[in-house]
């Protein structure tokens, strides 16, 4: 499922929330939630599993909120640090890509502390975003019973505590990959195990503290930075790696570079109790900061041997041998209403998309972003593949079926099979293979449509040559689906076929009268469908018929019957 926002109407959704309110519970993919380059001045609380939020480009989409540690509650009391969020996510498997969050609320001086991310769920993946806000811009840890009181009704399966004071032991853990992170005082903090890979960390003028873990005590990880970059606005030697929130604080930086804002000192304690300890470490730092001999005496310095221990399976990998860092392979879906989900209400039609995922193993998600009516030209005239673009990853796939409604002399959505119907096709080609993604080429599925004698009509003309012959010209994977149901359908005859397509008699909740649709599919058949394609796609071959293409002039059959829907 995939939700656009957009402030100006053009999306389904005009505000984050609304659309993280809308997702339904349960699914194994993740619902997309596209978010169009704008400014969106909103406090958002991301509660959903399985959630990718995914802005349209890092820079220009902006999350902000002007929430401070010290804005009055309802009896006139400070609301504190962890009610000052701009977004607070506590679903689990949650992923944020290309996305600014910030905290506009200002200097720490002034108003207290100002969260720009809660990031409280397990499971959460960061890449390629901006957070930016003053003191305190970066929280991973548990909820807390004032911050469940203060989101409520949007429950979660965030882990909470009594008090983050001396932790208890915490099992949730965060990722971010090539992100920015900008703040000044302590503003990387909590308790859960984090990986921030290649990431930049920059100091805000006043200085301060990169970091200030609350590692519970049991917990062997807590913070690690590998690759990162440490710079800043702030003097030189103003910004310290980090303090120990708590006693049992742990924080390591493995082949950072550090710039001379960074001071020589590294790690600082906090007080009189919570110490620096070996817990605090530091291996293969370069740049301006690079020599250790001025560090903390009680920070550990640590031998290649032991910097070779911390690896992403070690400190988050956790029960479930998570890798955030290796992307479960996605294929999104392009297509008509022959491939598309449908709903409870138009129960027993269904895509044969729509059967797909529970035939796929658990590392294979499916995006099923066929629309019904749609064509290869308003598919994309819509902006739907650029949307599928910015999603589209090394190791998706992106299958293209399209015909039925190429054929319809709509001008919106017709094109012609010699010339513009390739056109388009290379358009999805080219999409898919700008981000590493394989484009593989359907030919549709064909119709109920059989003659007198009882054999199976061609129905699409040219379409489907010119899927074959693109395929062949670009190098692209052919899934012949045309040739497979054909052979499918007539194997089971006029008769059988209409359990797979969607003859319902009257009398059916959602058909009061009947429906005898020979265009689509109900959910056995989409089932079989769907197999039959998964066993093209392995290489396999579906069985030899022979079908008439002696089909007459089919274009008034093909105008009256179901396929307006297509």
């Amino acid at each position: 499922m995939m939700y656009v926002i957009a402030k100006d109407g053009s999306g389904d959704f005009t505000s984050i929330q609304a659309a993280v309110d809308a997702i339904p519970g349960g699914g194994r993919a993740p619902t997309i939630l596209l978010l169009r380059m704008d400014e969106y001045h909103e406090r958002v609380v991301l509660n959903k599993d399985n959630v990718r939020l995914v802005g349209e480009d890092r820079d220009r989409t902006v999350l902000t909120y002007s929430a401070c540690a010290k804005d009055p509650d309802e009896t006139g009391a400070e609301r504190g640090t962890f009610l000052s969020f701009t977004l607070l996510v506590t679903g689990r498997n949650v992923e944020v890509e290309n996305l600014t969050v910030r905290n506009d609320a200002g200097d720490g001086r002034i108003v207290g502390q100002a969260v720009a991310v809660y990031a409280a769920g397990d499971r959460g993946v960061w890449r390629n975003c901006r957070f930016i806000a003053c003191q305190d811009t970066l929280f991973c840890g548990p909820l807390m019973p004032k911050v469940t009181d203060f989101i409520a009704p949007r429950l979660s399966s965030a882990e909470c505590v009594p008090s983050v004071g001396d932790c208890p032991l915490t099992f949730s853990r965060q990722y971010f990959e090539d992100c920015y992170i900008q703040g000044d005082v302590d503003f990387i903090f909590g308790s859960y195990r984090c990986w921030f890979e290649r990431c930049t960390l920059f100091m805000n003028a006043r200085g301060g503290y990169y970091t200030a873990a609350n590692t519970p005590e049991g917990q062997p990880h807590g913070l690690v930075f590998h690759r990162c970059r440490l710079t800043g606005d702030c003097e030189e030697g103003e910004g310290y790696l980090g303090r120990p929130w708590r006693r049992f604080a742990r924080t390591v930086f493995l082949d950072c570079e550090m710039d001379a804002h960074v001071s020589p000192e590294g790690f600082t304690d906090w007080d009189n109790v919570r110490l620096v300890t070996e817990r605090y470490a530091e291996y293969g730092t370069t740049g301006e900061r690079s020599a250790q001999e001025t560090r903390h005496p009680r920070q550990k310095r640590m031998t290649a041997a032991e910097a070779r221990t911390l690896t992403i399976p070690e400190v988050i990998g956790g029960y479930d041998g998570w890798r955030p860092d290796r992307r479960i392979s996605t294929w999104f879906l392009c297509g008509d209403s022959t491939m598309a989900d449908y709903p409870e209400s138009a129960a027993p039609m269904a895509g044969w998309g729509q059967a797909l995922p529970a035939l796929l193993p658990e590392n294979i998600f499916v995006q099923n972003c066929a629309v019904n009516g749609r064509s290869s030209k308003s598919f994309a005239a819509e902006k739907r593949l650029g949307f599928i673009e910015l999603c589209l990853r090394p190791g998706d796939k992106l299958l293209v079926c399209f015909s039925h409604n190429d054929e319809k002399p709509d001008p919106l959505r017709h094109t012609d099979p010699g010339t513009t119907f390739p056109e388009y096709l290379g358009m999805y080609i080219d999409a898919a293979r700008a981000h590493g993604a394989e484009p593989i080429l359907l030919t549709p599925i064909a119709r109920r449509h059989f003659d007198e004698a009882g054999h199976l009509l061609l129905t699409h003309g040219g379409y489907p040559d010119a899927i074959r012959q693109t395929a062949l010209q670009r190098g692209v994977r052919l899934v012949e689906l045309e040739q497979a149901t054909m052979a499918l359908f007539t194997q089971e005859g006029p008769e059988g076929t209409k359990a797979i397509f969607c003859h319902v008699p009257a009398g059916h909740p959602n058909y009061p009268e009947g429906a005898a649709d020979n265009s689509h599919l109900q959910y056995p058949g989409a089932a079989r469908v769907a197999a039959l394609f998964l066993e093209l796609l392995r290489g396999g071959h579906a069985p030899e018929a022979r079908w008439t293409a002696e089909a007459g002039d089919l274009s008034e059959l093909i105008a009256r019957e179901d396929d307006v829907v297509c």
